[in-house]
């Protein structure tokens, strides 16, 4: 029993000893699985991030909600370029189920400073200030969940308005729970430069940008009245699914009620979030690229020592078959060879893709990677080895008995 327990082990002997007498080559072989390894592991938590971002919801329904820029040219005649006016006309458009004046996630919105107190002097949060006209909420179909919406009767006119004017807002969960961890929000006052805030409502979720931090989702959305503001950037929403019908006539009725004004930025909300991505998803296609180009490499790497190996060992081998050694053990012998290079490899390259992401955390506040990416880095580069290996392996398996004896 002993003896067929050690059989395995001895096995091992004759590979540890080919291991020892090719030190260089086996150590730039680890050293290059290691490496690749760690950025394999870096390079795909950071892909997956950035898709993870590309699909977080803003909290409104971007699909339903587009924009239009007015930009004042000329003002005065008969079609003054006032919110007033222009929402108006944008009400009137087939198909607009809301419309008002106001930022929209990742287009104008301001991040404030939020005061507890009435002196400005205690600074609780930083916030996201979503600011717009009557029935703002309404137009980016925020998701209430206590309280009410503002009341049209109770919003300040923009233009008479001062840091005492208190203004009814609409705060988001996150925030609430952040501010008032122990008690309602509701009927509180907080207050930012420009404003005296009342919370008269909570919502679920307003998101200001989309960067995986937890301050996307502290936000506070205002409404006041704009009504003789001139130019600026308009909302509108559409029944799902309506707004590539909805939108092209909204574009046409503003151009003809502004015929001496511009239409800057014109476009679907989901549209314009899409095209912020691009250049990430630019940056994405260039390391999965880099990633591919890694592997690659690596596996030449492998192949090729194998492959020089099996050249060497030609005799070896041919003189081991002549001694009754079976295709299989041969196959077996160079596939245990690559585990353990591989092995070898992959626990200095634990070290190395956790080492490289503490790195990133350090330099570019990239979060904690998770384990499951060390694990999936070892698996992969085991299965390199072993398909990169196979070839040459395959090769070694069919050197003839007869070669030994021709070499005698």
């Amino acid at each position: 029993g002993g003896e067929i327990a050690m059989k395995p082990f001895s096995s091992l002997r004759p590979i540890f000893s080919a291991l020892r007498r090719h030190k260089a080559a086996v150590t730039l072989l680890v050293l290059e699985i290691a490496l690749t390894m760690a950025v394999l592991g870096n390079l795909l938590f950071t892909v997956h991030q950035s898709a993870v971002l590309q699909r977080e919801s803003t909290g409104v329904p971007t699909n339903d909600i587009a924009m239009i820029q007015s930009m004042v040219v000329g003002r005065g005649g008969p079609h003054a370029n006032t919110v007033e006016h222009n929402l108006a006309v944008l009400r009137s458009v087939p198909g607009v189920v809301a419309a008002s004046f106001g930022a929209a996630p990742m287009v104008g919105v301001y991040r404030n400073p939020i005061y507890s107190n009435a002196g400005r002097t205690r600074m609780v949060a930083h916030a996201n200030v979503f600011s717009g006209s009557q029935d703002y909420a309404q137009t980016l179909d925020a998701h209430l969940i206590a309280g009410h919406m503002p009341a049209a009767g109770s919003l300040p006119d923009m233009t008479a308005t001062s840091p005492t004017t208190l203004v009814p807002v609409l705060i988001t969960q996150q925030l609430a729970q952040r501010l008032f961890p122990d008690r309602s929000a509701l009927g509180r006052v907080l207050y930012d430069r420009n404003h005296s805030m009342r919370i008269v409502g909570i919502v679920d979720t307003l998101r200001a940008t989309l960067t995986g931090r937890s301050s996307d989702n502290d936000s506070i959305l205002i409404e006041q009245r704009f009504d003789q503001v001139m130019g600026g950037l308009f909302l509108i929403r559409s029944r799902p699914g309506q707004m590539a019908h909805v939108f092209p006539l909204a574009e046409t009725a503003m151009r003809k009620a502004n015929p001496g004004n511009a239409v800057g930025l014109a476009s679907l909300l989901q549209a314009f979030i899409t095209s912020t991505f691009a250049g990430a998803r630019a940056i994405n296609r260039i390391l999965m690229t880099i990633t591919a180009i890694l592997l690659i490499i690596t596996a030449l790497g492998v192949s090729g020592l194998a492959s020089f190996w099996v050249q060497q060992r030609t005799r070896h081998i041919g003189t081991r078959r002549a001694l009754g050694a079976t295709r299989g053990s041969i196959l077996r012998y160079f596939q245990t060879e690559n585990l353990i290079i591989v092995s070898m490899g992959v626990a200095l390259g634990a070290a190395l893709t956790i080492g490289l992401n503490v790195l990133l955390m350090q330099r570019f506040a990239q979060p904690r990677l998770p384990l499951q990416y060390v694990a999936f880095g070892a698996l992969a580069m085991w299965l390199l080895g072993q398909l990169a290996v196979l070839g040459p392996a395959l090769r070694a398996a069919r050197v003839p008995p007869t070669v030994a004896m021709r070499a005698a």
